[in-house]
């Protein structure tokens, strides 16, 4: 996926295309990806940033799982990575094969923290049996500097158009609450909360919610 969006009446393009790391920085995704949300990274990767980004960076390369650059969308303006979006296909390796990358990848500590924190958390998700394709936004993360200018409207719009072209279905994500201005975000990008429920973490109760975008439901009819 390759495509433009302009802000308003600027003139300063944002493109949106998949991650390469020889035109991308894998520091700089890497980072945004860790920083996408604080109660589930450092979980699994660790406190230690500059650890952690290292472990991300070689499960980015490695592919094949929920952080690796089969599955990240860059949103690049002057040349530099200014959002991302990690997105999973329906056909996307399950959580068995997921947690043997990233032992391979990331070492088998990480691998087992990754499979705790994804039972713990996200666990409805795993349950839940569906027949329709149904794509996963594991993350969505626009550097400080850039955020309030529409970058992360784009990358969602940037992913709709991505599973239109693909055939259509369903995308969800899940935000652990509170978060609203992620909530009103989605919301805009035609998502819907859709369930609710709390998971138990070491030393703390989250709230964590599940929205989708269906284009049957929404009037948008599919590709």
């Amino acid at each position: 996926m390759r495509g433009s969006y302009r802000e308003g009446t600027t003139a300063r393009a944002m493109i949106l295309e998949p991650f390469n790391p020889k035109r991308h920085s894998i520091e700089e995704v890497a980072g945004l990806i860790y920083d996408t949300e604080p109660a589930y990274f450092p979980l699994v990767f660790g406190r230690d940033r500059e650890k952690a980004l290292l472990k991300i960076e070689s499960l980015i390369l490695a592919g094949g799982n929920a952080f690796g650059h089969d599955s990240i969308t860059c949103a690049v303006r002057a040349g530099r990575v200014a959002g991302v979006l990690v997105m999973q296909a329906p056909d996307a390796p399950g959580l068995r094969e997921e947690s043997l990358v990233i032992a391979r990848a990331a070492g088998p500590v990480t691998a087992a923290r990754f499979l705790l924190a994804e039972l713990l958390i996200f666990a409805p998700h795993y349950l839940k049996r569906t027949t329709e394709p149904e794509y996963y936004i594991s993350g969505l993360s626009v550097v400080p500097a850039e955020r309030g200018r529409g970058i992360g409207a784009a990358l969602l719009e940037g992913a709709v158009r991505q599973v239109r072209s693909r055939g259509g279905g369903r995308t969800v994500l899940s935000v652990i609450a509170p978060n609203p201005l992620a909530v009103r975000l989605y919301e805009r990008a035609g998502l819907r909360t859709v369930s609710a429920h709390r998971a138990w973490v070491p030393f703390r109760i989250l709230s964590v919610l599940t929205m989708i975008y269906d284009p049957v439901q929404d009037g948008s009819g599919g590709p």
